[in-house]
């Protein structure tokens, strides 16, 4: 009855960290399914994968077609082998997960760690996971993506957890093979992710401490698995490998600040989580110099709490560095779950030890030591409750994507979706460079990338697809000439509605904003006359009344107001922007010979049509106005004037923008012989 008693305890204790548990599996399981990118970089990976699927490599010279992530290619390369797919992606990351909390777990659970009471060592395995997956939020919702984050993280928690097992294992050629396969997974791990090599140190500090006859075997298979596909990947790519996983790498900035601030993010975001492994070091350093002997039940704590130490460097460098997220900090944060679960168990094996020869107390002491560990920890994971729901997608952005994926389709020609690659494969189209890429070997970097600069001069991309970011933050002046080729050559023809964009759930929040087209003048059709394009940079033959409408018409506003105009034609257009919304202005173009039977102009802006509108002035007298078709916006659409009852005589249009609060913006007046 007593057992029963203390098992259903330790089961309330570990409640909260189950309900996290859930909560993760309930995100997890709407999501792993999603046929669009969860996060920005999601398509890019799968392209990789394509690409090495393919025999073509993927380090090789920038160009158009292809530019690598930083990364080295374990977990494209596995994709690869299966097909690349994001479910496939994401069930290979989720595999991973699975592996991190069964070694996790094991690691806590085992004979040689002496354990009296499994309730403590269950307890806090639960408590450890639970802490890990209530930080799934503020890591940006990244264990469960096409990332090579939570493969290169098994890799090494298994590495680490075997090599403090196996290393005192076995005899002969069957002790130095356990640690050869310990010194294997970390060498992998490097091959998900560079950080491993410090993990790499780690080990062969754990060898050295654990069997220092088997540091040579480390040392060999380690390094000869890592130098030696390093040698060969590199002669393979004639350098091009080195270059991107370590010298682009290294030239990205670093940020002290970041550097410092991390330290305090990662240690101070669950308070409770750092005390508890500090507590449960100071009893086993208290137990270690009472009893004179390392007590067994802390050999978890230690291990992983060494692991958290490297891994809050791992986290502090990393978020650092240039263009990084929180995801930087996953390490630390499993890793350190890991140490404070642990210390369930080692205060319950320490106290235990300390109070050995009061065999009547020592339980009831060991267990209240462990619960007052575990408690905090459940409080902890019982605060960090969240909702999984903002982070799956729904109906909508499943429909959202196929629409999106529908017009790339329809677009004849190549199609180049910077952000979102995967996309154009989607829609049967070749994928091109990936943003990411090109921000790597152009911010402050001697690459040039072959053949990019080119094709935006030459217009060989029919259409390209551009997230609310792509202008407005990444393509900055001192990041890239590219963002200024591009608006030279290309102008945006489509906003994107609501109902066509598809949102990502984690990482930086971007979105398919716009689709551009080749700046160049429409072909007119038969029976129609340009009247006005509003190409020329100033208002010739126009009279100015007000500063709305500026010195002439304008390319594009996105410098100064971050906001996309589109489904203009040539290199510019006409807005009511200088000066913001609050100026007022009106322009008055020359008279002109109403030859027709209709005008047709491009229209978008406010709906406001007392104050936002276009007028035909005939023998002064008002004859037609014409306003931004509904719903309005900036997005240009056509609007039609009837001249049935004027047409032979002269007149005159007046761009009207009275509106402090609102703009107005015009493209391409036509007349039209026929009605």
């Amino acid at each position: 009855m007593k057992r029963i008693v203390i098992a259903a305890l330790w089961l309330v204790v570990a409640l909260p960290a189950l309900y996290q548990l859930y909560t993760l599996g309930a995100a997890i399981s709407h999501r792993v399914f999603y046929p669009y990118d969860l996060e920005w970089m999601e398509g890019g990976v799968l392209v990789h994968a394509q690409r090495i699927r393919d025999g073509l490599g993927i380090y090789a010279p920038p160009s158009r077609d292809f530019i690598p992530y930083l990364y080295t290619p374990l977990y494209p390369t596995i994709i690869a082998l299966f097909g690349p797919s994001y479910a496939i992606g994401r069930l290979i990351s989720v595999g991973a997960l699975l592996g991190l909390v069964g070694t996790g777990t094991a690691s806590m659970i085992g004979r040689r760690h002496q354990h009296r009471s499994y309730g403590p060592v269950l307890a806090g395995a639960a408590l450890a996971f639970g802490l890990f997956a209530a930080v799934y939020p503020f890591t940006k919702a990244w264990y469960d993506l096409v990332r090579a984050d939570t493969l290169f993280l098994w890799l090494v928690t298994a590495g680490l957890a075997g090599l403090a097992r196996w290393s005192r294992e076995g005899r002969g050629l069957g002790g130095h093979a356990r640690v050869a396969a310990g010194a294997a997974l970390l060498a992998l791990a490097f091959f998900a992710k560079q950080t491993a090599i410090l993990y790499v140190g780690l080990g062969g500090a754990i060898v050295l401490v654990l069997a220092w006859r088997r540091v040579i075997t480390y040392v060999v298979v380690s390094g000869g698995i890592g130098l030696g596909f390093v040698a060969l990947l590199d002669n393979n790519t004639r350098g091009w490998f080195w270059i991107y996983v370590s010298k682009i790498h290294r030239a990205h900035d670093f940020s002290m600040d970041r550097f410092w601030g991390g330290f305090e993010r990662i240690l101070w975001h669950f308070p409770l989580m750092t005390i508890a492994i500090g507590v449960g070091l100071l009893v086993t350093l208290v137990t270690w110099i009472v009893r004179r002997k390392f007590p067994a039940p802390a050999a978890p704590l230690v291990l992983w709490s060494a692991t958290f130490a490297v891994s809050v460097l791992v986290g502090v460098l990393g978020i650092a560095t240039e263009w990084s997220v929180e995801n930087a900090f996953i390490p630390a944060f499993l890793h350190g779950a890991l140490a404070a679960g642990a210390a369930v168990a080692a205060v319950a094996g320490c106290v235990r030890l300390l109070v050995e020869r009061h065999p009547r107390a020592a339980g009831i002491l060991a267990t209240l030591a462990a619960l007052g560990i575990a408690i905090p920890l459940a409080v902890t994971c019982y605060r960090a409750r969240w909702n999984w729901r903002p982070f799956v997608p729904t109906t909508i952005d499943r429909t959202a994507g196929d629409h999106l994926v529908d017009r790339i389709r329809q677009i004849p020609g190549p199609v180049w979706v910077p952000s979102h690659p995967w996309y154009g494969v989607l829609a049967g189209k070749t994928p091109y460079v990936h943003r990411m890429g090109v921000k790597d070997v152009t911010a402050r970097k001697p690459y040039e990338i072959d053949l990019l600069d080119e094709a935006i001069d030459r217009h060989a991309f029919a259409a390209i697809v551009l997230d609310n970011t792509d202008l407005h933050n990444e393509y900055q002046p001192e990041l890239s000439a590219l963002r200024y080729r591009l608006r030279r050559n290309y102008h945006p023809s489509v906003l994107l509605p609501s109902e066509d964009r598809p949102r990502t759930f984690s990482g930086s929040g971007v979105v398919p904003e716009s689709i551009w087209m080749p700046s160049t003048m429409p072909r007119l059709p038969a029976g129609a006359t340009r009247l006005y394009d509003f190409e020329a940079t100033s208002w010739v033959g126009w009279t100015r009344s007000g500063p709305a409408w500026g010195n002439g018409p304008v390319a594009d506003v996105i410098d100064e107001h971050h906001l996309i105009i589109a489904g203009a034609t040539g290199k510019r257009f006409a807005v009511s922007l200088t000066g913001g919304n609050k100026a007022t202005g009106r322009m008055t173009s020359p008279e002109f010979v109403l030859a027709g039977e209709r005008l047709t102009m491009n229209l978008g802006g406010g709906l406001d049509d007392t104050k936002l509108r276009v007028e035909l002035w005939v023998e002064d007298k008002l004859v037609a106005t014409a306003t931004p078709p509904a719903p309005g916006g900036d997005q240009l659409r056509p609007v039609t004037m009837v001249l049935a009852d004027v047409r032979g005589k002269v007149g005159k249009l007046v761009l009207v923008d009275d509106s402090e609060t609102q703009h107005l913006a015009i493209d391409d007046v036509w007349m039209w012989a026929t009605p």
